[in-house]
């Protein structure tokens, strides 16, 4: 690049700050996308993919003017890249059904189907990995992902509470969505749906407590945390939801486990729900939401069906499955019932309820085992990182520990329902993923070359 042009990208790069392009473009994209389906009919058509286009753009550019950036491809961005190249594949391979959901004629396009669940997170997880690279651009991500969680808490607990006017999107509370139909005395947040509010709220609460724990963060801003890990739990109570309380369990057990020199906070709180889940055994194994009850037998036996219908599917069409957003045909005209005792109607034509299964209905055998590569090999990854990234510093350890609960989470969620249906917590997972990963790939040359000594603030001082 040359001119002043070049200047200018050299300065956008390069800058003392934190608010370079990719950063900026990012945390656009993460916003847009947890406004989603509240903004769904407002916002043109082609939003997210030209914001993608954007992503892309200011990352390249960045790249360009920053010399001192990581290099080099993972295996991780491979595998990302051939399980792209496959669901590609199965979008132009012919196929038996069409995209077209046979019960009410609508038609979600499997190239939307990509961008929401594959392309979206990847690229997300390649920009935090490279260009996330000092810490305030780290610190300004965990309070944006903390500011979304708290506002979801916030209508979350205004949902039951009132009043109903502070809520918003009001679709939440005013009946307007038939999901209210499905979900009624759940909390369902801003994204309006439980499983994924839940996801959120667990995030948030996990930033709260370890921002919280940083020496030096003055006494308000404490107080502030500890607010919003409150409400970020309760919230998560209102879900009533078993696998948004079973991530919630997850996060718990993680952050007793690894989070060094703040894992009291996680030790109290697992103490805590435990004491209040053995004093109402019996109204949590109700079927009454409201009273806190978590029990469904029509949802058990809708996933069982549903299960059958996948590994059907699979047994037909081991290889390259059905193709791609087709599992809704597929469970149309090939419903299957898991046991005679159980009604054959349960699950009838809908959309996958477990983000594995579903992925080897409709990709194959190797579909799964790519997909499978990806989330192997970024969980070694993020061991890495939590055994390479030294204690305290934001961008340490805590920043490690983040990331698996993040990881740990979605894989939670997808027990239940399909991931690529949903943006934001994907988009949000890959992010904090990759952040976590870069700053492990930057700080591995200077562990060694100092000896084993930690050399995070050295690093940031060099960024700032």
């Amino acid at each position: 690049m040359t001119g002043s042009g070049g200047r200018a990208g050299l300065r956008l790069g390069r800058g003392r700050g934190w608010l370079t392009a990719p950063v900026l473009a990012a945390l656009l994209m993460l916003v847009a996308t947890f406004l989603h389906s509240a903004l769904a009919d407002d916002l043109p058509g082609g939003t997210f993919a030209m914001l993608m286009v954007v992503v892309i753009g200011a990352t390249v550019l960045w790249m360009d003017v920053s010399p001192a950036r990581l290099r080099g491809i993972g295996a991780v961005e491979w595998a990302m890249a051939l399980y792209l190249m496959w669901s590609v594949y199965s979008v132009i391979a012919p196929h038996e059904y069409s995209t077209v959901v046979p019960l009410d004629g609508l038609d979600y396009p499997p190239e939307r189907f990509i961008m929401t669940g594959t392309v979206i997170p990847f690229l997300m997880y390649v920009v935090g990995r490279y260009a996330f690279d000092r810490p305030p651009a780290v610190r300004v991500t965990l309070w944006t992902v903390l500011a979304l969680a708290a506002y979801s808490a916030w209508v979350s607990i205004l949902e039951f509470t009132g009043p109903a006017g502070w809520v918003w999107p009001q679709s939440i509370v005013d009946g307007s969505t038939p999901a209210d139909e499905t979900w009624v005395g759940r909390a369902v947040g801003v994204v309006e749906q439980p499983v994924v509010n839940g996801l959120i709220l667990v995030l948030g609460f996990a930033i709260a407590v370890s921002l919280m724990s940083r020496h030096g963060e003055p006494a308000w801003r404490r107080c502030l945390l500890f607010a919003v890990a409150v409400a970020c739990g309760y919230g998560l109570y209102l879900t009533h939801t078993r696998v948004a309380w079973l991530s919630g369990a997850v996060m718990l057990v993680i952050g007793a486990l690894l989070a060094r020199g703040y894992r009291t906070v996680y030790v109290a709180a697992i103490g805590l729900v435990a004491t209040v889940v053995a004093l109402n055994w019996s109204v949590f194994t109700s079927t009454d939401r409201e009273a806190g009850g978590v029990g469904s037998q029509s949802e058990v036996w809708d996933r069982l069906n549903m299960i059958r219908t996948a590994l059907w599917a699979f047994s037909q069409k081991p290889i390259d499955g059905w193709g791609i957003g087709r599992f809704r045909a597929v469970n149309t005209f090939h419903h299957q019932q898991w046991a005679p005792e159980i009604p054959w109607r349960n699950g009838y034509g809908m959309p996958s309820h477990m983000n594995e299964l579903g992925i080897l209905a409709e990709l194959g055998l190797i579909g799964l085992a790519l997909w499978i590569s990806v989330l192997v090999l970024i969980a070694y990854r993020l061991r890495d990182a939590y055994r390479t990234l030294p204690d305290g510093d934001i961008c340490g350890k805590p920043l490690a520990v983040i990331a698996i609960t993040a990881l740990a989470t979605l894989l939670c969620t997808g027990f239940t329902v399909d991931l690529r249906f949903l943006d934001f917590p994907t988009a949000t997972v890959f992010l904090l993923v990759g952040i976590a990963v870069g700053w492990c790939d930057r700080h591995k040359p200077a562990h060694a070359a100092t000896g084993g000594k930690a050399v995070t603030r050295a690093i940031s001082a060099t960024r700032a």
